[in-house]
């Protein structure tokens, strides 16, 4: 994360700072106030004032109890700032994980990417919602300490030095506490990959009978992980009990001369409370600074790893120009992937607007990458792609995603209902249910428990495989964009599908542009398919008619003989 992001995110939370640095203020100014009128009620006791002692007494309990108030009120400004602190970054992780490669995604693991969205984005709100009453604090400590100068010289000269003690071993220690902390969230993290690999693999455990394997690997892990978190809390407590301890040995001392000044007659009783008072208060401070160092270590971690999210994510900045989409596609000399093994080797094709075409090829040779780019899951390292005659990096995302929509060889939904899950593309449950019916699978839906309500898992894998992908070319009919792409979708559809769903390609390829892979001989057989483009070793090989390739193209017509 940039700083120019995080103060972003700091910038539109600045109403909820302001509140809660107003509430934390005056809760100190009445913490302070109210040992003054305690030690006040207790002078006036001594000189036998008993009327006034009882004023004392009244104020006092007045300020603890607007303390008290101010502190209901104070935590609700903390948990607004908290939540809408996280809320703020939590969408800009969002926005950073959509406007990323898969390449990028790909370096993260499931555990890591999810501590990044709840434990590290919560790391930071919680940092800077405690930040301001941390502040408010160290302030409150300044006043203490001159105050204990107006005092007595030497009570406020060993203040002033126990505090610059305290606070310089705070320091040291700080970046040894960061290094262990850092040791201990590696291993959380590979301890929760851990976890979900083992329930990820159990069919392989028990198949294999390999349980004791994984439990000694699972216990090492483990065992190195706590051995980092004993290290660190007890390193936390030890610096804790020292800094509090030298506190306590200098607040002896001041009581001490305190006494000695009440004895000579130079200081009143009630001022002895005020010492011990604020003494205690000094404690808290240190306390605070030391959860404040300790935060502040947690931050320097989530943000070192959630800059790793952010670090090759693209800014698409919303262009207010709309176009009139054709449909136009052109690869020109697009070299994708690993340099020295690439996926496209400087590949250069132009597909025509409203025309149905078909990418084939030998498994490996490229077909996906080409989905990959338009779109824009990963970037090209070479050459240019456009639409339209327009680099495709100069539309923005909601134009691309209006543009171009595919069925991907491995559908993904959503955990919630079937009709939820197309809703998203077309509010209009009439059309979903025609659609549905045109595709000859509304009766397997209604006749599932919950139908159109029936919650579907992500992979899908609760449902007919056959429906799964029909579901998943609904959402893209639904949607109805100008580019429609199709990854190997009909090599995994039934008969009856696959022609339903081609007919109604047929019919739109007046007015959309339709892009599939397949090595099917008989889709690729259709007379209607306008153009083939034949992938081989990662580059295009040729491009033309079904039977303009088995003529003129000896790698068309060994595929085809394959199939």
């Amino acid at each position: 994360m940039t700083k120019k992001d995080n103060r972003e995110v700091l910038k539109k939370n600045t109403k909820y700072f302001i509140s809660k640095f107003i509430c934390s203020v005056f809760i100190r100014i009445f913490l302070l106030l109210i040992p003054i009128y305690y030690s006040y009620g207790i002078d006036e006791v001594a000189k036998g004032n008993y009327d006034a002692s009882i004023h004392m007494i009244i104020m006092f309990f007045v300020f603890f109890m607007l303390y008290r108030l101010t502190e209901i009120i104070n935590q609700k400004t903390y948990y607004s700032l908290y939540s809408n602190l996280y809320k703020t970054y939590l969408d800009l992780g969002l926005y950073k994980t959509c406007n990323n490669s898969l390449y990028s995604l790909s370096r993260f693991s499931l555990s890591e990417y999810s501590n990044i969205m709840s434990e590290d984005f919560e790391t930071l709100s919680d940092y800077y919602a405690t930040l301001v009453i941390r502040v408010v604090e160290i302030m409150e400590a300044i006043y203490i300490v001159i105050y204990f100068f107006t005092i007595h010289i030497t009570i406020g000269y060993l203040t002033l030095f126990i505090s610059l003690v305290v606070l310089f071993l705070l320091l040291y220690f700080n970046p040894i506490i960061a290094n262990t902390n850092k040791e201990r969230k590696q291993r959380h993290d590979k301890r929760i990959s851990l976890f979900q690999e083992l329930l990820l693999s159990i069919t392989e455990i028990k198949g294999f009978n390999i349980y004791s394997i994984v439990r000694d690997r699972t216990m090492n892990t483990v065992d190195d992980y706590v051995k980092w978190n004993n290290k660190l809390n007890i390193d936390k407590y030890n610096l804790k009990q020292v800094s509090l301890g030298l506190l306590n040995v200098f607040e002896f001392l001041s009581l001490l001369i305190g006494i000695k000044l009440v004895i000579s007659g130079k200081l009143t009783l009630g001022v002895i409370t005020i010492i011990y008072s604020y003494y205690t208060k000094l404690g808290d401070l240190f306390l605070s600074i030391i959860t404040l160092f300790e935060s502040n270590i947690n931050v320097k971690i989530s943000r070192l790893r959630i800059h790793k999210l952010f670090q090759y994510a693209t800014f698409s900045e919303e262009k207010t120009k709309k176009r009139n989409i054709k449909g136009f596609i052109e690869f020109k000399n697009v070299l994708y992937g690993d340099r020295n093994n690439p996926i496209l080797d400087k590949v250069s094709f132009s597909i025509n607007n409203n025309s149905f075409n078909v990418i084939t090829g030998l498994s490996g040779s490229g077909k996906s990458g080409i989905f990959d780019l338009l779109l824009r899951y990963n970037r090209q390292h070479e050459g240019k792609i456009l639409i339209d005659g327009i680099e495709l990096k100069d539309y923005d995302n909601k134009q691309i995603s209006n543009i171009i929509s595919a069925v991907r060889r491995d559908p993904t939904f959503f955990h919630i209902s079937i009709k939820d899950n197309l809703s998203i593309f077309d509010s209009n449950f009439e059309n979903i249910v025609n659609l549905a019916k045109e595709l000859n699978i509304h009766d397997y839906i209604m006749a599932l428990s919950d139908g159109y309500n029936t919650i579907l898992d992500a992979d899908g894998s609760n449902i007919n495989s056959d429906v799964k992908f029909a579901l998943a070319i609904m959402r893209v009919l639904l949607k109805r964009p100008k580019i429609l792409l199709f990854d190997e979708t009909f090599d995994f559809l039934s008969r009856d599908i696959s022609l339903k769903v081609l007919n109604m390609l047929k019919q739109m390829r007046r007015d959309n542009t339709i892009l599939l892979i397949s090595k099917k001989k008989e889709i690729l057989e259709l007379d209607y398919i306008d153009q083939i483009i034949l992938l081989d070793n990662h580059q295009v090989m040729a491009m033309g008619s079904h039977n303009e390739l088995i003529d003129n193209n000896k790698n068309y017509k060994k595929l085809i003989n394959k199939l």
